[in-house]
């Protein structure tokens, strides 16, 4: 492992420490929507930490198509906090069993929850959370697509070697998706937890992309 990428691991475990110190013995919203909230950010931080693993032990590709993983689920936690009636609470709430697993699969699409984010900026959605997604999806998906079911990306990476240059950035990318999970958290407690975590960010520019900075 290069010094560079191993410098950038250990700012990344730094960052989300961070986060994860700054989000202690908080109160939460625990209602129904806070709840949800709370757990499909769990999932993208614990995506996060999974992703650094596998970059420390080797396994770029695991990496890579843990990435989209990590995007969807700060996807749906957005969708969830912001636009989201209170039946995909219910639903995505419920015990676990045949019924409720079949109801949780006719919760729309990543695109339909991405138009319907898009389509509440300026009254419940900030423009900036709304962008953020958008660019990451723009930028990012169709590589991602290539990873999670083997294609082109994959192969050839395997053959040809993973670029430092591409690894860093996916380790940028993933700490995004970490910062922006944090801060749904915080919107889930108080006003100065959520305005405080911006500071975090600017402490740790050297692990994000300039679109988070």
């Amino acid at each position: 492992m290069s010094e560079a990428l191993a410098q950038m691991l250990s700012r990344s475990e730094a960052l989300n420490e961070s986060l994860s110190q700054h989000l202690e013995n908080r109160e939460f919203d625990l209602s129904a929507q806070g709840v949800a909230v709370i757990a499909v950010c769990a999932v993208a931080l614990e995506h996060a930490a999974g992703l650094r693993m596998l970059i420390h032990s080797g396994c770029m590709t695991s990496a890579i198509a843990l990435l989209r993983l990590q995007y969807e689920s700060v996807a749906r936690a957005m969708w969830l906090l912001y636009v989201a009636p209170d039946s995909a609470m219910q639903k995505i709430t419920a015990p676990l069993n045949t019924k409720s697993e079949q109801a949780a699969n006719n919760l729309p699409s990543l695109s339909k929850m991405l138009d319907e984010i898009r389509k509440g900026v300026g009254t419940r959605v900030p423009a900036r959370a709304s962008q953020m997604l958008d660019a990451f999806k723009d930028a990012s998906w169709r590589s991602l697509n290539s990873y999670v079911h083997c294609g082109i990306h994959a192969l050839r990476r395997q053959a040809d070697g993973y670029p430092e240059s591409l690894i860093l950035d996916v380790l940028k990318s993933s700490n995004a998706l970490a910062t922006m999970a944090a801060m749904t958290l915080a919107l889930l407690t108080d006003e100065s937890t959520a305005r405080t975590m911006s500071r975090i960010q600017s402490e740790y520019p050297d692990c994000l992309p300039q679109l988070l900075v």
